[in-house]
Order: C-alpha cells, then sequence, then structure tokens
C-alpha cells in the first residue's frame, strides 16, 4: 500500500526558522512534528470561508441556538454530590436487605403453615373412618347443617 509523503525543500532562511518555530512548538504541546503539521494543516482546513459566512443568516443562527436551548432542557440532569449519592446506595442497600429478609420470613412462615395444613389433613384422615358422616342433601350448602356428625361432636376432634 502507498502511504502519502510530504516532501518540501526549504530553501530561505525565513522557511527554515518557521520550521525551526514549529518543532518547538510541537515539543512545547508534547506532539510529533508531524502530528503538529498534520493538526495545523486540519485547522486550516476547517477555517470558515467567506463565502460560508455569506450563506448563513442570522434567523438561522437564531432557530439553532434556540433548538440547542431545547436540547438542553432536555437532557438536564440535575447534579448530585457525592454524600448525596452515597447516601441513596446505603439506603438502597438497606431496602434490598429488608426485601430478603421479608421474603425470608414469608417463605419461613408459609412453610410452617403448609406443615400444619398437611399435619391438619393427616389428622383429618384419620378420624374419617371413626366418624358416621351423612351429608344432607337439602340446604344451602355453605351452611353448617350440611354436616351432621354421628358419634362424636366437632368439638371432640383432638387438632394438635
Amino acid at each position: 500500500m502507498d502511504y502519502p509523503q510530504i516532501n518540501i525543500k526549504l530553501l530561505s532562511e525565513e522557511d527554515r526558522e518557521l520550521v525551526k518555530q514549529a518543532k518547538q512548538r510541537a515539543e512545547e504541546l508534547r506532539l510529533t512534528f508531524k502530528e503538529f503539521v498534520l493538526n495545523c494543516i486540519k485547522q486550516a482546513l476547517v477555517e470558515e470561508s467567506p463565502d460560508d459566512a455569506d450563506n448563513a443568516t442570522a434567523a438561522e443562527i437564531e432557530a439553532l441556538k434556540a433548538q440547542i436551548a431545547a436540547l438542553e432542557e432536555k437532557v438536564n440532569i440535575p447534579s448530585a454530590t457525592k454524600t448525596e449519592v452515597n447516601t441513596l446506595q446505603e439506603r438502597l442497600n438497606q431496602l434490598r436487605v429488608g426485601i430478603s429478609n421479608e421474603i425470608k420470613k414469608d417463605r419461613e412462615q408459609l412453610a410452617s403453615l403448609t406443615l400444619a395444613i398437611s399435619r391438619l389433613e393427616s389428622q383429618i384422615e384419620q378420624l374419617i373412618p371413626s366418624l358416621n358422616l351423612q351429608v344432607d342433601g337439602e340446604g344451602d350448602a355453605d351452611s353448617d347443617s350440611d354436616w351432621i356428625f354421628g358419634e362424636g361432636s366437632a368439638a371432640e376432634l383432638p387438632l394438635t
């Protein structure tokens, strides 16, 4: 691949002095001479020509300024101090720990309730053969009179 190369012969003392000053300035900017020269070329190419300035009207410039202001308002993010951010992070961590603890308690309570229901179901299954249960076909399904207890009463059932 061919890389472009610039070879310039500087014959006058004034040109040599200009190169010397450019090298010195590049060192001050901590750039290589090549980087410095390329930056100078870029800047020269970016500079506006007089024709371009005439094309932009004051109204267009004002319209662009208004658009920029509107965009700045949309992206305006309130700033916070480091202390405020740390406080928010600490509060967030406290909430996370609190929620985890509540979930743990709920799981423990749910496990406890599941075990209690399982025990009750087991005791009810053991009691069913010893009871003489009859279903009353008439009446409200939600009423207590649907179940008629034979030999014992509900108050006598051991529920532990």
